[in-house]
């Protein structure tokens, strides 16, 4: 049943709900990230910047809310009285987030419909000018088309509205020797898993058609996790949707190796940190591979950053988060 969801919204818009159980893969995720020491500190700068900006009665939308880990955070430390809106194109992590937050009169789910290979925009989602705020953690890298999905960004906020994202997965010059992204973790630990398929003679049946493999699969890595690229680009993209911006944030940030490793141990992102085993329907006996290499690659890749890399210790390594503050002018 269609409901209004704030008087100022002319537009009827219908939240979402789900059709089918939740995930385990999507709780999986959850589970891994939602007490680990760094997204909880990585989302504090986070709701530090645009705290200042919210005010009692705001529409807030988190874009990307996945499993609903940042919004927990933001209505469990946000002081002024909001609604919040989850918004993302999965609708297994999407189911997630309705289970934790479906008695909250405050908060909504919306999914960004798929028509043949492209999304809508949250500006067709949700209707044009509605919203105050759009939130983004640790999403804007994982989307291919910027200026398409930052225009519908645009459409959907309210003249003077703001659009603050935060990433671990874009690409800066002059960032210290030893600082790493996100991304330089995975990569990594895909090339010594890799490099085990091809020696260790527990795995000489996934050794054959390795290579094979490889080249097949390369557009499943993409998607979960594609290249990284430079501050510089989404900057522009800004612009091209009709942005204004203010000078980029960057924070370091330590993740613990352990904390890391609960990361890495989720199985559908196993499916894109090495899909070259199993793929996305791997067998049981493939699962159990895939979990296995990727595990003993990120017990090798802490042991090389403890011996080799400047700003890592016994305990944690230390990437870079950058987040950008935006907002829609007037006109």
């Amino acid at each position: 049943m269609e409901k209004l969801l704030n008087k100022n919204v002319s537009l009827q818009i219908k939240p979402w709900r789900p059709d089918k159980p939740v995930s385990k893969g999507a709780t999986a995720y959850h589970d891994a990230v939602s007490n680990a020491s760094y997204y909880l500190e990585s989302f504090d700068k986070l709701l530090r910047i645009v705290s200042q900006k919210i005010k009692d009665g705001d529409i807030v939308v988190d874009f990307g809310a996945g499993t609903g880990v940042s919004a927990l955070q933001l209505m469990k430390r946000l002081k002024a009285n909001i609604k919040v809106w989850l918004v993302d194109n999965s609708p297994a992590w999407l189911g997630k987030a309705y289970e934790i937050f479906r008695k909250n009169p405050n908060v909504e789910c919306f999914l960004l419909e798929k028509t043949n290979d492209t999304y809508a925009t949250l500006g067709e989602t949700i209707g044009e000018n509605t919203v105050d705020h759009v939130i983004s953690a640790n999403t804007v890298h994982l989307i291919q088309d910027l200026e398409y999905t930052f225009k519908g960004i645009n459409s959907a906020l309210k003249p003077n509205g703001t659009f603050t994202f935060q990433s671990g997965n874009i690409i800066r010059n002059n960032r210290k020797h030893g600082i790493l992204m996100v991304d330089d973790t995975v990569k990594r630990i895909h090339d010594i898993a890799i490099e085990i398929v091809q020696t260790d003679k527990n795995y000489t049946n996934y050794k054959k058609i390795i290579d094979k493999r490889i080249e097949t699969e390369s557009r499943q890595r993409q998607i979960v996790f594609p290249e990284p690229r430079p501050l510089e680009y989404y900057l522009e993209m800004l612009k091209a949707a009709y942005f204004k911006y203010t000078e980029p944030y960057c924070k370091l940030l330590k993740i613990k190796y352990n904390e890391w490793m609960n990361f890495l141990r989720v199985k559908r992102l196993q499916a894109g940190i090495l899909p070259e085993i199993g793929g996305i329907n791997p067998s049981p006996e493939e699962e159990n591979d895939r979990d296995n290499l990727i595990t003993m690659s990120a017990n090798r890749l802490f042991e090389e950053l403890k011996n080799k890399n400047p700003m890592s210790d016994e305990e944690s390594f230390t990437v870079e988060l950058i987040y950008v503050t935006a907002y829609k002018p007037m006109l």
